[in-house]
């Protein structure tokens, strides 16, 4: 895998097991409570998750199966990722794409952890086997930004990640007093 694409992943995956972790700690009751009727439950953020990293994936594989149509990545698409990162990292709500926004009501955790290991386990095979000439091609289509490098992609993972993991977190400060996700 390129380095710089494994230290990504790596970052990806030490925040995905951080989160899990700590949340197999929590009382599913808790895990499974909205705060309001139109607010997600931290499992059904995390299900969230997983289903926008199962869509990515997706997407990639499509798109390479035809790596000759890949544009590539140009000074628009990295400022269209930067203005990504820069949304993400701000206390902006956004509305979830529909194909991503459709989670359970109630959803098991342990669940969750499998089916989020077999998406991250597929992920790391394509970018193991990623040839090098492909590192500058668009191989994802954000919903909103358009196309993204697969570097891109990865930054746009962990930002995604890491606006629903502030989510959480407060979400779980309301719902159990005095306990903290790190």
């Amino acid at each position: 895998m390129n380095l710089l694409l494994e230290v990504k992943y790596l970052k990806l995956e030490k925040s995905r097991n951080r989160l899990l972790d700590a949340l197999e700690q929590v009382d599913p009751v808790i895990l499974n409570t909205k705060i309001a009727e139109d607010k997600w439950s931290i499992a059904q953020i995390v299900a969230h998750l997983v289903l926008v990293e199962e869509f990515t994936l997706s997407y990639m594989q499509r798109k390479l199966e035809e790596p000759e149509k890949l544009p590539a990545a140009s000074l628009k698409n990295y400022l269209k990722s930067l203005l990504l990162k820069l949304a993400l990292k701000s206390k902006l709500k956004f509305k979830a794409p529909p194909r991503v926004a459709d989670v359970p009501d109630k959803v098991c955790l342990q669940s969750l952890r499998r089916q989020w290991n077999g998406v991250r386990y597929t992920f790391e095979d394509l970018l193991t086997d990623l040839p090098p000439e492909l590192l500058d091609k668009c191989l994802f289509k954000h919903p909103y930004v358009g196309p993204l490098s697969v570097t891109q992609c990865l930054t746009f993972l962990q930002d995604h990640f890491d606006h629903h993991a502030a989510q959480i977190k407060h979400l779980k400060q309301a719902l159990q007093p005095g306990t903290s996700i790190n």
